[in-house]
């Protein structure tokens, strides 16, 4: 729900769409944007950092076709310890 709500947040900011909304909110629309988190932790081997990796899937939401998808990786290194140090780094 994080993302999902981060992403959210995110296409309606940036002014390029009539409407941006989450599932339930009764928007007729013309795509879906489908996020897979794939990875979403804290590793500790070779040094703590924070591993985030996202596949997203732009659908035709008339036709159920992928207009077009891509995978996003992202890590940075934990500064500090302790729980608010992970949160933080993801």
């Amino acid at each position: 729900l994080i993302v999902q709500a981060r992403l959210a947040e995110t296409f309606q900011r940036s002014g390029s769409f009539a409407g941006v909304g989450k599932p339930g909110e009764g928007l007729a629309i013309d795509y879906q944007v489908i996020v897979e988190v794939r990875s979403f932790e804290v590793r500790v081997d070779g040094g703590e950092h924070a591993e985030v990796e996202l596949f997203v899937r732009i659908l035709n939401d008339r036709n159920g076709e992928v207009r077009a998808s891509k995978s996003f990786n992202a890590t940075a290194p934990v500064s500090g310890s302790g729980n608010q140090a992970y949160v933080d780094a993801l």
